[in-house]
């Protein structure tokens, strides 16, 4: 499932493409948006993502709440060309350069823009952790806050109640980086580790989002071994590399299976004992 840096990477797309743009023709194929056929003209006035829900606003007082969930695809062509896909269309516009459509997902509403946050999703969901008011000292009062701070940190950061668009890769680099692993918790932490975490959290995830996923700082990298150039076509430091060395301490990263959900751990760096 895309996380909130895909997500926001996706909406840049979908605003460079519609926003403000002439729509030649547009064709929505979900039950709740089929009445939007019988408008003559349409325009997005916005384009913006919270966590990892996707809203169109129109200029009809009306926003398009999608969330692409497994499956969900938005795609960007140019008019002429014909996809070739086995998907299911759910929703098209036809700009004069752009053909914008949406795939498969079966989450799709229909709101008056005032009332986005009545969505079942969006009223759930903590601080967008990609958006600019969520600081780390937003962060670190979530992380102090009774509801949180006794849960392991495992499980609160793919609790999208706590801090939103932090998925399963960004759970395992944010720990790493933070030198903790996911069975510590917050009110085992001092100050100082605290406060690290909460800027980790919006650094990494602000990484990933830059450098289209790959979280691995290429600075710091490059001040520890002198150049970059071997390590370009790496993304993570910890995620999916089990078995692997810690690029920071050779010593053999672990994969951990909780709540069904992969975490990717160096037992030095972090701590962490088996």
């Amino acid at each position: 499932m895309p996380e909130g840096p895909e997500t926001k990477r996706m909406v840049d797309a979908i605003s460079k493409s519609l926003v403000g743009k002439k729509i030649i023709s547009h064709r929505f194929f979900h039950e709740e948006l089929l009445h939007l056929n019988s408008k003559s003209q349409l325009t997005i006035i916005d384009a913006l993502s919270k966590s990892k829900a996707i809203i169109l606003r129109l200029d009809n007082g009306y926003s398009i709440i999608s969330h692409n969930q497994l499956y969900g695809k938005w795609t960007f062509n140019l008019p002429k060309t014909v996809p070739k896909t086995n998907r299911q269309l759910r929703i098209e516009f036809i700009t004069e350069k752009k053909a914008v459509r949406l795939w498969s997902a079966t989450d799709i509403s229909l709101y008056k823009s005032e009332h986005e946050n009545l969505h079942p999703y969006l009223k759930k969901i903590g601080p967008d952790v990609l958006d600019i008011e969520t600081t780390s000292e937003v962060i670190i009062r979530r992380l102090q806050n009774k509801k949180y701070q006794n849960r392991a940190l495992g499980s609160i950061l793919l609790d999208q109640s706590f801090i939103s668009g932090i998925g399963n890769y960004l759970r395992s680099e944010i720990l790493f980086f933070s030198e903790l692993n996911h069975n510590q918790k917050s009110s085992m932490l001092n100050d100082k580790q605290n406060e690290k975490l909460s800027i980790v959290i919006k650094e990494v995830s602000i990484r990933a989002y830059k450098q289209k996923g790959k979280t691995i700082d290429f600075i710091s990298i490059g001040n520890t071994f002198g150049n970059i150039s071997n390590f370009k076509r790496m993304r993570h430091m910890v995620f999916s590399r089990e078995g692997k060395p810690c690029l920071l301490c050779s010593d053999t990263i672990i994969k951990v299976v909780q709540s069904s959900r992969r975490i990717y751990v160096c037992p030095t760096c972090q701590n962490y004992k088996n």
